[in-house]
């Protein structure tokens, strides 16, 4: 008999055990939780994480994304165009093609290139904003 109350004993505390683990568990989930940690579904993108690197890039809800680079130079386009006022407005996008080239999205148009852009204002601003995130 009394093995089986040592038994009994050994199988009662382990059952201590496993409880007081589980408490435990919980409570260091609920302090994690409370102190702001972000599970990895939550953590930022790529390009979220690099924003504050790169002032001018900024990718919008519905917009098509591109590099890092390619976001940067469309802000910079995009604050050139806000100097004509037919143009302050002027959706400007740039994207990345299935084949993993730059797509230029202008009023909800594609665009392959710069030189297929009708509005040489446009094209300039694009040229000028590249030529200035190169220097």
């Amino acid at each position: 008999m009394a093995a089986s109350e040592v038994e009994m004993f050994t199988g009662t505390t382990l059952i201590y055990i496993l409880g007081i683990f589980c408490v435990g568990i919980v409570i260091l989930l609920g302090i994690r939780k409370a102190s702001g940690f972000r599970s990895r579904s939550s953590e930022p993108s790529p390009l979220e994480r690099l924003e504050p690197l790169l002032p001018d890039a900024h990718l919008e809800k519905n917009e098509e994304q591109a590099s890092p680079s390619s976001e940067q130079i469309e802000g910079m386009v995009r604050k050139r165009l806000a100097e004509y006022p037919d143009l302050a407005e002027q959706v400007v996008d740039f994207g990345t093609a299935e084949d993993g080239s730059l797509e230029i999205w202008i009023a909800n148009k594609r665009y392959a290139s710069v030189d297929d852009i009708p509005d040489a204002r446009v094209r300039e601003a694009i040229s000028e904003a590249v030529k200035e995130f190169n220097l």
